[in-house]
């Protein structure tokens, strides 16, 4: 974690400021600080998957902004973040004689349900539209691209018993998602492209299924 605060603080170096003033002339900027929060809609392609609760996910991180045409509205954004995903299931996990594990969507309500969490290190990338300028700085935004994902931390938990699904879970995923809003307060929609689980995690006859994340939530950009 101190590593992680350590090159967001190179990544960001300089000030956040809306506007860059030594570029009154030509090119402006808009670094931001983002802070977001959203409910999950978890689809599946089992008719028999159904989430136990309210799944969430929380993210912040820093944007370098890179403007792309000399009034400043159109920009290509970089950024650097974390993430935390919390995914409420009726999936449960099986072992055979010779230890293999397996997943498997239950309908019996006595069963104990996984809770997956993941944290990740996120990389968006985004094309940028907004209607400001380097005077104006309350304005409309549309942005729009991928974000890379690093999930470096997998748990799952059933009952009282938390345990690391790593080698369950894909380490490596990315996400399209879309903000759009006036000012602090936006709306934000990210679906995931890459599968949940890996395929090894199907191992003893188990039909494979996956789970797809569709996040829907606010995002704050913080000057």
């Amino acid at each position: 974690m101190l590593y992680f605060f350590l090159f967001l603080g190179l990544f960001s170096y300089g000030p956040l400021l809306a506007q860059d003033e030594t570029l009154l002339d030509s090119f402006y900027r808009e670094d931001q600080i983002y802070l977001g929060v959203s409910f999950a809609a978890l689809l599946s392609d089992q008719p028999e998957f159904k989430p136990r609760g309210l799944s969430r996910h929380f993210q912040f991180g820093v944007v370098r902004d890179l403007p792309l045409s000399e009034n400043g509205q159109f920009a290509l954004g970089i950024g650097l973040g974390m993430s935390f995903e919390r995914y409420n299931t009726n999936v449960i996990r099986t072992n055979d004689i010779n230890s293999n594990v397996s997943y498997t969507v239950s309908g019996n309500l006595e069963d104990n349900p996984f809770f997956f969490s993941l944290q990740s290190l996120e990389l968006p990338l985004s094309i940028r539209w907004r209607n400001s300028s380097f005077k104006d700085y309350v304005f409309w935004r549309i942005y729009g691209g991928i974000a890379f994902q690093w999930n470096y931390r997998i748990h799952a938990k059933a009952e009282d018993m938390s345990f690391s699904v790593s080698k369950d879970i894909q380490n490596i995923g990315a996400t399209t998602h879309l903000s759009f809003g006036y000012n602090t307060w936006n709306f934000f929609i990210a679906y995931k492209l890459t599968p949940f689980f890996n395929p090894t995690s199907f191992s003893n006859g188990a039909t494979p299924f996956d789970i797809t994340p569709l996040k829907i939530g606010l995002i704050f950009y913080l000057l």
